[in-house]
């Protein structure tokens, strides 16, 4: 005799905008009319994402919380949606299937999926031109931050150097260090 559950799952799916589909099927001797679906996080992790009870007979479901999923079964096959993903949600996640009636009893896990969600952008790559566009612009040049007080730090360190050159130019001449260079060569003399 073969085995009375099995649950399958494909090797990778990606996510975007915290969203991912995700397929878990499942094969039994015995035809199911009552099952519980849960999806956890991790290889061996506990971690229980979402966890649904499934009549049959009503194949739909749909669960709340940060993290949620919806979906539907049917022939075999748990088709779900997980909303609520971040980028740090990368992970392998497990699908369990219970088959909880008619008896007997069976539970089985999926052999895991790498789930990768992409990261969602913080700041806008394209702004449309408009009103508000310039204002931020402004408010970010008026903000007094660091910049300006880089630049008054550059300007003050030049001249400081700038004068602490000249000074030396002109204790350099008041010593009579500045003579003119003449050559020693005859046959510039002559010139």
């Amino acid at each position: 005799m073969g085995i009375a559950l099995h649950v399958s799952q494909p090797y990778r799916v990606e996510g975007k905008m915290g969203q991912v589909k995700l397929h878990c099927s499942f094969s039994s001797k015995f035809k199911p009319l009552e099952l519980q679906v849960s999806l956890y996080k991790g290889l061996h992790g506990q971690e229980k994402i979402c966890s649904a009870y499934v009549n049959l007979s009503e194949p739909y479901f749909r669960t709340d919380g940060a993290v949620h999923c919806r979906g539907n079964i049917s022939s075999g096959t748990v088709d779900m949606i997980i909303n609520g993903l971040k980028g740090e949600d990368t992970d392998i996640y497990r699908c369990e299937t219970e088959i909880l009636y008619p008896p007997p009893y069976l539970r089985m896990f999926g052999n895991g999926t790498i789930v990768y969600i992409q990261e969602t952008p913080t700041c806008p790559t394209s702004f449309p031109h408009s009103q508000s566009q310039t204002e931020e612009r402004t408010s970010v040049i008026d903000d007094g931050g660091p910049l300006p007080l880089l630049y008054a730090i550059l300007i003050i360190t030049s001249f400081s150097f700038i004068l602490q050159i000249m000074k030396n130019i002109w204790k350099w001449r008041d010593n009579g260090s500045m003579t003119p260079m003449v050559s020693q060569k005859e046959s510039y003399r002559q010139f």
